[in-house]
């Protein structure tokens, strides 16, 4: 028995979108006929390594090391991606692909209000912290964590310690006493 569809895009999502985009691209390059959602979906459960190749190129995701094998594995639960390459999050959150006046991050909390970020603020905001972590004498390895709710103070510091190979580990505060000493004990932050 088959999976009842519980939502299915549009024709129009085909046409205007960047998903629509990337199925025109990879039907010119491959040859494929993937002119609706649904032949672009079974290419990419049955076409793995094709697929994420191509999502890979279409996007500029820029991996550094071998990019040549893009998954091993028997089954999905088992399957490592592009194991011998290397993704840096920061770098392509704060690519100069995107203008200063782009909106970068909308929060909106009951408690913090409403707040904007556009990408030239981010990438302000996050270069100063790393000058801050930097001034600490944090570096690649080290490790920091926050006990920060979801606000874009939290992505600022993710996004720094990314940058520069800082591991980052942040708790919510409804994560309670316990499990807050929990996880960050075992992640032994160094700030």
């Amino acid at each position: 028995m088959r999976p009842r569809v519980l939502w299915r895009p549009s024709a129009a999502a085909m046409t205007g979108t960047d998903m629509g985009r990337f199925a025109t691209e990879c039907s010119q390059r491959s040859g494929l006929d993937l002119d609706d959602y649904d032949k672009l979906w079974r290419w990419s459960v049955t076409d793995l390594a094709g697929f994420w190749s191509s999502v890979v190129d279409q996007f500029e995701v820029e991996l550094g090391g071998d990019t040549d094998t893009v998954l091993t594995g028997d089954s999905m639960l088992n399957t490592r991606w592009f194991p011998g390459a290397t993704v840096n999050y920061a770098q392509h959150a704060l690519t100069d692909r995107f203008p200063d006046g782009a909106l970068a991050i909308i929060s909106e909390s009951q408690m913090w209000g409403h707040a904007q970020l556009t990408r030239g603020e981010l990438r302000r905001k996050v270069a100063q912290f790393q000058d801050s972590l930097r001034g600490l004498g944090l570096g690649r390895g080290d490790a920091v964590a926050a006990y920060l709710p979801n606000i874009p103070e939290t992505i600022i510091a993710f996004l720094a310690c990314a940058g520069l190979g800082i591991k980052w580990s942040s708790c919510a505060p409804e994560f309670g006493v316990k499990a807050v000493v929990d996880r960050l004990g075992q992640f032994q932050p160094k700030l």
